[in-house]
């Protein structure tokens, strides 16, 4: 006999078991299930996926990775949706810091932790994280700011091109930035403008102050991607490595204009490293072990002189970097270096 009853019953049977498909189970510690949310896949979070995957897969764990393409509020549906799987835990790259108060109140009211990563998150919920792990950007600012200065000899007209409005480590590499610019009077900033870390906004953005300071000024760029950018305009102009131009990340692309000279300096901040490190520390969380409040990589400054140590490290032998990578975090972890490499 068939009936609407039984019809609807048989509906709310198969939306229980698709329910049941979508959610992971929670049951073993051993297996962890990690949410990832990130602000966007840049040349840096591509890297950084990597890593987060190859610790996740040493610790046994499930990764399910998600990228909100610099949308606060997919981001917000991402840590629901975790929310809502009962993952065993969160870890969260922020499209903006001081957005996410709510729903990282809700997630630890439902029992899942959070870590943060790469950027910081601001507001009295930040004390509710487990950890951060991410890097030291007021150093890497003032490191890049320095060597631009450097090369003007305390005296020139520089561009600032910045992350997103609203991002920690946008926020922080200006600070770093105008820390030094501050010690340097010589220097005349003449522009200071978002690219969101984006190489075509770059682009545009370096047409834009070509045309209309008459090619009279140095780049800051807060980092590679938008370093690489810059100067896909200079060189339109004849001058890619004719005027400094600096970068923060050292991503591939970024090393490779340290090697032609189009850029000059870059501070290495190892994505795979990072969110590796961040993926561990959650899983070691989820297992009881202690772990640290605040894990800050210190970021080493990348020139012509030590540019093929780490090209060859990240790059020519990538696979044997990310397999060694989980003994080398723990070490790191153990010792509290933890951008060592």
């Amino acid at each position: 006999m068939t009936s609407s009853k039984c019809i609807g019953l048989k509906a709310a049977l198969c939306a229980t078991a698709a329910l049941l498909l979508a959610t992971p189970a929670m049951a073993d510690k051993a297996k962890p299930v990690i949410g990832f949310t990130v602000y966007d896949m840049s040349s840096f979070i591509a890297w950084g996926k990597q890593g987060a995957e190859a610790i996740t897969k040493a610790n046994n764990g499930m990764l399910l990775w998600q990228s909100a393409h610099g949308d606060v509020n997919a981001q917000i549906s991402q840590i629901q949706q975790f929310i809502n799987q009962k993952v065993d835990v969160i870890i969260i790259a922020a499209v903006n810091s001081s957005t996410l108060g709510p729903q990282i109140a809700e997630a630890t009211k439902a029992g899942i932790p959070v870590v943060a990563t790469n950027l910081s998150i601001s507001g009295p919920e930040a004390e509710k994280l487990v950890s951060y792990v991410g890097p030291n950007d007021v150093g890497a600012g003032e490191q890049e700011a320095q060597a631009v200065v450097d090369a003007l000899k305390g005296k020139g007209n520089v561009v600032v091109m910045q992350g997103p409005v609203g991002q920690s480590g946008a926020i922080d590499r200006t600070k770093g930035i105008e820390n030094v610019l501050a010690k340097n009077p010589g220097i005349k900033v003449l522009a200071m403008q978002p690219a969101n870390w984006e190489r075509t906004q770059a682009y545009k953005l370096m047409q834009d102050w070509l045309s209309r300071y008459n090619g009279q000024i140095d780049v800051i760029s807060e980092n590679d991607d938008m370093a690489i950018g810059s100067i896909q305009a200079l060189k339109e102009k004849g001058l890619a490595g004719k005027i400094p131009v600096s970068g923060v990340d050292a991503i591939k692309d970024g090393l490779r204009a340290i090697r032609s000279g189009d850029i000059i300096e870059t501070n290495l901040q190892n994505g795979a490293l990072e969110l590796g490190m961040a993926v561990q520390v959650a899983v070691d969380h989820v297992q009881g072990k202690p772990v640290p409040k605040e894990a800050m990589l210190q970021m080493p400054s990348i020139t012509k002189a030590n540019v093929d140590k780490y090209y060859d490290q990240l790059f020519d032998h990538a696979d044997k970097f990310v397999e060694g990578l989980p003994d080398l975090i723990k070490q790191n972890m153990a010792s509290g270096h933890y951008a060592n490499e």
